[in-house]
């Protein structure tokens, strides 16, 4: 079987590319697989090479001719989709200009249509005046069509299926199917170390919507208040954001509680650094399906997000992590967390449980028999 993923990025860190990679390789052990995409990195704006094969995924990327906002960009991939002619073409985020012609092209070539939509329900604050326009004549005209077009349209959140059902997608055209984890993540062994220094950490994107200002703020708050802790940011930091968060490290006198060693890519290190970690804290401003989140919890570490909706769908408050509306509340479970940490190993042990079972590998499975039977 020929399958076609189509996604804005396939370079660079970023949680769809993420998502499309890790189920990609897995169905590249037994079907033909290609990736679709943008020719720009994610974060750093560089044009990233035309093709690249890794893990058996043909990747080919595309000049963009125009763009809105960071992420709605138009690349023009119709011609490589007809000289590939797959049997599966799956889209990935919706609203978006390559999945509004997908299911038409797909069609074009008696292909099957997929979607994965990710979310993008942004509060209306978080979007300039132009975006919120774009969005508000797309839902208007466009919505409730292009998600009917699609054979299946996959949600990566179970608060996602509303959503998708008021923009008028059929209720039998949606499946639930989150993020997952490297099956590494289950296999390394459980470590739960009640250790003097407290390592807490952020993983992921250093971008304004991962909300860093309010992490290093309350962090400055338990400093002042005679903790030990330490506090590490591992991830691709946005050039912009980047400065207004290392002055406000120094205006705060962080400098030597706070490390920015850059991104992981590896694997292993990835996981080693994670390992290395007590407390593991997302303040995000919204989050759909967070992928550093479960791999937090898959190692058992003691985690702290902002009350998302993508929070909510993994933390059960006071059972497998803890929720937080503000950064006061952030600073009192923090607290909390450093004070009770030799008691709150049943949260770890709970945590590390209940996402056990979302590997790329068994994800990929479930979107393989969709493909199938759809």
């Amino acid at each position: 079987m020929k399958i076609v993923y189509l996604c804005e990025f396939s370079a660079g860190v970023d949680g769809v590319w993420n998502r499309v990679y890790n189920i990609a390789k897995q169905l590249a052990k037994k079907h033909e697989v290609f990736v679709f995409s943008s020719n720009i990195e994610k974060g750093s704006g560089k044009k990233a090479p035309s093709f690249e094969e890794k893990e058996g995924i043909k990747i080919y990327r595309f000049p963009v001719s125009f763009r809105l906002g960071e992420n709605a960009l138009w690349w023009n991939y119709e011609r490589k989709l007809l000289e590939v002619r797959p049997e599966i073409v799956h889209a990935h985020v919706f609203r978006h200009p390559h999945s509004t012609s997908a299911p038409a092209l797909a069609y074009k070539i008696g292909a099957k249509a997929f979607l994965t939509s990710h979310a993008p329900f942004v509060e209306h604050e978080l979007r300039g005046t132009l975006l919120n326009l774009a969005v508000s004549v797309y839902d208007a005209i466009l919505s409730a069509k292009v998600l009917n077009s699609y054979d299946k349209v996959i949600a990566i959140a179970r608060w996602e299926v509303p959503e998708l059902e008021a923009l008028g997608c059929r209720k039998e055209k949606i499946v639930y199917i989150p993020n997952g984890i490297p099956e590494e993540f289950t296999k390394s062994k459980y470590k739960f170390r009640n250790k003097k220094k407290k390592v807490i950490l952020f993983l992921g994107r250093i971008a304004p919507i991962k909300n860093i200002e309010l992490l290093l703020s309350a962090f400055k708050s338990v400093i002042d208040r005679g903790h030990d802790v330490h506090l590490r940011l591992i991830g691709q930091m946005e050039k912009e954001y980047g400065i207004q968060i290392l002055g406000m490290i120094k205006n705060l006198k962080l400098e030597k509680y706070v490390d920015i060693p850059g991104p992981i890519y590896d694997l292993k290190q990835k996981i080693l650094a994670l390992e290395d970690a007590d407390i593991f804290i997302l303040p995000s401003k919204r989050e759909a399906s967070p992928q550093a989140l479960i791999e937090a919890m898959a190692l058992g570490k003691i985690a702290l997000s902002s009350n998302t909706a993508g929070g909510r769908e993994f933390i059960e408050e006071g059972k497998n992590g803890f929720l937080f509306d503000s950064e006061e509340e952030l600073v009192k479970k923090l607290e909390y967390t450093i004070k009770s940490f030799s008691r709150l190993k049943r949260i770890s042990l709970r945590a590390r449980k209940d996402v056990s079972g979302l590997t790329w590998k068994s994800l990929a499975r479930k979107e393989e028999q969709l493909y199938t039977k759809s």
